[in-house]
């Protein structure tokens, strides 16, 4: 049986829902379960601890307002760079 483009796009986007919702989930239960880890994120201010913490994730660690600055600052550098891609792209056609 085949299926239409329209079916095919819905699998791909509920594929892309749970890789990302299990990515998001490993990643906060790697920062929980390896200790070690979590202290070298501290200590090399991956993360915040104590009462710079805006965000906590387990055991009063967590982002603070500088993590938080520099995901947002990635996020909005991805963003550009997909926005200048597909202009370009649409340009050449």
């Amino acid at each position: 049986m085949t299926q239409s483009a329209a079916e095919n796009e819905d699998d791909l986007l509920t594929l892309m829902f749970m890789l990302c919702g299990g990515m998001a989930t490993g990643m906060f239960s790697f920062g929980v379960l390896f200790n070690p880890l979590r202290d070298w994120m501290v200590q090399y201010h991956l993360l915040s601890q104590g009462a710079e913490v805006v965000i906590p994730f387990v055991d009063g660690i967590g982002f603070g307002w500088p993590q938080i600055v520099v995901a947002a600052g990635l996020i909005v550098a991805l963003v550009s760079t997909v926005v200048w891609l597909r202009r370009r792209a649409r340009e050449r056609v």
